[in-house]
């Protein structure tokens, strides 16, 4: 074929069009088509490929809440609070419990923000005078007669649950995070099953005494008291599985084996320091009955007495308290989780043992001044050993609605020497 035949082409209208110009035509719908082609495959791609973060989300970080106070501020709040509830003959310390509370709350940090507390004073102040009624009565109703220790105990038998419940509601509901409160979901059922029986073991022994005075079977109610660390387990479960923040909702996992071990090792040391301690008694009470008069001798023996209680009083806070304390609040956050947000505790034994003896010798040595420098260690230290594990957006939250508690059973809880802190 002659080159020149491959210059033009026919049109369907019968006119010639350069070679030239053919070629560009196709070239323009060739880039076109693949164009097309790619969108189409892009947009299949895009629909069929995974996302990745999703796949393979960031790491959660760990986030150390820290306490910005110290002890000579809180020493100023502690020292002020106490002179004006002296003076006010226990008035203000509603007051003084606000001011304290907001003060720890306000310089604890996480993640960049700080808690605050917003309870009202007055509130509380109503919840102790009742609370102040109920010790009175507590006291002194069952020397009264037989029927005033009955409706006592019934009113305690069937008002302690509802009023721990109602501490521990208004508790949260007054501390808020980033401007969003805390929230206690518990049911108020599940409270009488978890209370109920912490109130009996409290109230039957002095109830049947009243009832059964010289009876062989007075001192049977006492062994309730093995039951505590079941109890205790059983207590903190219900604190640790109902909390909230928005509308996030904690679940726990604690076990009650977690807490019968640490009770049964603090028992059994506790009762060897007694044994060891009347040991020592009697061996200097028999020390000065061979070389004394009489008169020396009733003098040192109570001088011992005063000594070896105050030393087994002091090794017994000091020493089994922490090491009590520490399994059990290790324990109760280890296996605690608020949604997606983890806790771990590592708070040492020892660590936290040896604070404790060098805060209680100081705040002996000071007649009670170092008090609140050691509840700011104490407090820092607890800090220090606790994490917050979670990832960067997890403390955004919607809110929940939540509404005014009355304080009168945190007072009265209070009273009765309930831990309600958390």
């Amino acid at each position: 074929m002659p080159e020149h035949a491959l210059d033009t082409v026919s049109s369907t209208n019968g006119q010639s069009m350069p070679s030239n110009q053919v070629v560009s035509s196709i070239d323009d719908f060739s880039q076109s088509a693949q164009t097309t082609q790619a969108a189409i495959v892009d947009q299949g791609s895009a629909e069929q490929l995974p996302n990745y973060a999703d796949l393979y989300p960031p790491p959660p970080l760990n986030y150390q809440a820290v306490f910005t106070g110290s002890g000579k501020e809180y020493f100023k709040i502690w020292i002020v609070n106490l002179c004006l509830s002296l003076l006010s003959l226990g008035i203000y310390s509603a007051w003084a419990k606000v001011r304290r509370l907001q003060y720890f709350d306000r310089n604890t940090q996480l993640a960049g923000a700080c808690f605050n507390f917003h309870g009202d004073p007055t509130t509380i102040l109503r919840g102790r005078i009742i609370a102040a009624i109920l010790l009175f009565l507590y006291h002194y109703v069952f020397g009264l007669s037989k029927g005033f220790a009955l409706v006592f105990a019934s009113l305690l038998f069937f008002g302690l649950p509802w009023m721990m419940r109602s501490a521990l509601r208004f508790r949260l509901r007054n501390t808020s995070y980033r401007g969003l409160r805390f929230d206690f979901h518990g049911a108020l059922s599940t409270a009488y099953a978890i209370y109920l029986p912490i109130a009996i073991i409290f109230v039957l022994p002095a109830l049947i005494a009243v009832l059964f005075p010289l009876s062989w079977f007075v001192a049977l109610p006492g062994l309730l008291y093995l039951s505590w660390p079941w109890l205790h387990a059983r207590m903190k479960y219900y604190q640790h599985n109902n909390f909230g923040f928005g509308q996030k909702k904690s679940k726990a996992d604690i076990s009650t084996h977690a807490f019968v071990w640490p009770y049964f090792v603090t028992f059994f040391n506790a009762t060897l320091v007694a044994i060891i301690g009347g040991i020592i008694f009697a061996l200097g009470v028999s020390i000065f009955l061979s070389s004394g008069t009489e008169t020396d001798v009733g003098f040192s023996t109570a001088l011992i007495g005063i000594i070896s209680s105050a030393l087994i009083g002091l090794l017994v806070y000091s020493v089994l308290g922490p090491f009590l304390q520490t399994k059990i609040w290790n324990a109760s956050w280890n296996h605690t989780q608020l949604d997606d947000i983890q806790f771990q505790s590592n708070l040492p034994v020892w660590g936290y043992t040896r604070l404790q003896t060098v805060n209680a010798l100081l705040t002996i040595c000071t007649l009670g001044l170092y008090r609140p420098f050691a509840v700011v260690r104490s407090y820092r230290f607890r800090l220090e050993h606790m994490l917050v594990i979670a990832n960067a957006d997890a403390f955004e939250t919607t809110r929940s609605s939540t509404n005014n508690e009355n304080a009168t059973a945190e007072s009265s809880a209070e009273f009765f020497g309930f831990d309600l802190s958390w």
